[in-house]
């Protein structure tokens, strides 16, 4: 296989290697007599891509330049990072490159890149070969009854909405709207959760024709670098789907030249079981305050509280609840009061003032004692004795 890119279209290429390194980390390859096909496939085998570029992409192709028989073409594997290599910073490639020379020769073993870039340098990247198979995944696209086209516009401003942290997002189709929310799995706290609801109108989108209602969940990484290369490419997206289950196409295309396929796989979002895991949660959290107020109440509860006072107090309430108590549940309460005011003996309930038994040492003590002797004291006289007036 030998074929020229030309200059302008070296970029293209360059996002589209760029594109599918963001969804697998091994780029297919694989020439046939009227196209090339790139492929790849995510690790979870949940996302699959391929762009294929027809024979006017190029300003010269041969998919069986090496060999002079008329086979099918050739099949090679390579690593993604070699790939990326050989097309660094894709936004300026074009104003370096000047066209593109790409060779697969089946006994080297080596797929080359040969860049012409301006000024006469020659850069070539040799890039190892794997393995000598393709790879080809099965979906449909035409025979689905919900197709949707977008400007990638919308769709990008959408998704600024959701947060970077969002793993999976939700799409609800109906005839009246197009909803796109982010996914929330129900073993999550949902105290923590940033919810996001984008409601479309059918007016905003090209073409929208839901043949049946549906609500389907895949991956938000995928979708956003399927949408970035629309966005640099500035081509609409349009997109194929049935129900929950069945994979969800993207496909951007420019007429005749290139048709790029994301198919990405769908999964049932459990609405109900997040429903119920969080009426669940709740009902468990309102059984638990009722206990804690049955196990209070059983304690301070007192006798003369009427029956159905205490079934007001054990109900849920918000932070203040207030409760109009009936003038007969009043009146009964205060002469219960009263009746138990009489039965207790404050005497023996309330004991009385502890007595000190600290005993004051007086300081002056030695003089009041009958053998004390002033004499006795010998020392210096700093005080004499005073008048006898």
């Amino acid at each position: 296989m030998k074929c020229h890119v030309p200059g302008p279209n070296v970029k293209v290429l360059a996002r589209t290697v760029h594109t599918l390194a963001r969804f697998g980390d091994e780029l297919y390859l694989e020439s046939l007599p009227d196209c090339i096909l790139l492929r790849t496939l995510n690790a979870a085998e949940s996302a699959y891509a391929m762009i294929k570029f027809n024979k006017n992409f190029f300003s010269y192709f041969n998919y069986n330049y090496y060999s002079t028989e008329d086979n099918e073409g050739l099949k090679c594997k390579i690593s993604m990072k070699s790939a990326l290599n050989a097309f660094k910073s894709p936004a300026h490639i074009d104003k370096q490159v000047e066209s593109l020379e790409m060779k697969l020769d089946p006994e080297s073993c080596k797929l080359i890149f040969c860049l012409k870039c301006k000024h006469g340098i020659v850069k070539t990247h040799f890039v190892s070969i794997l393995d000598c198979k393709a790879m080809q995944a099965v979906y449909t696209k035409d025979t689905v009854p919900n197709r949707i086209t977008s400007p990638q516009r919308i769709l990008n401003e959408t998704l600024n909405s959701f947060q970077t942290s969002d793993d999976q997002v939700t799409l609800e189709a109906t005839t009246k709207s197009l909803v796109i929310k982010n996914y929330i799995d129900s073993n999550m706290d949902l105290t923590k959760i940033i919810r996001t609801h984008v409601s479309l109108d059918p007016a905003e989108f090209d073409n929208y024709i839901i043949g049946e209602e549906t609500t389907i969940t895949f991956t938000l990484k995928e979708f956003r670098a399927l949408l970035a290369f629309a966005e640099a490419l500035n081509l609409p997206l349009q997109l194929h789907f049935e129900t929950t289950g069945r994979p969800a196409v993207f496909i951007v295309h420019n007429g005749t030249t290139f048709e790029a396929h994301f198919v990405l796989a769908t999964s049932k979002p459990d609405n109900a079981t997040q429903a119920t895991s969080t009426q669940s949660t709740t009902t468990k959290e309102r059984n638990k305050r009722k206990d804690t107020c049955n196990t209070q109440g059983s304690v301070k509860k007192k006798r003369h509280i009427d029956v159905e006072f205490s079934k007001c107090l054990e109900e849920d309430s918000h932070l203040f609840n207030f409760v109009d108590i009936p003038d007969d549940i009043n009146l009964k309460a205060s002469n219960n009061l009263d009746n138990v005011k009489e039965q207790i003996d404050f005497d023996n309930v309330i004991p009385a003032s502890p007595t000190s038994r600290t005993k004051i040492k007086s300081v002056f003590k030695r003089c009041f004692e009958s053998t004390f002797d002033p004499k006795s004291i010998q020392g210096v006289i700093l005080a004499e004795n005073s008048d006898s007036e």
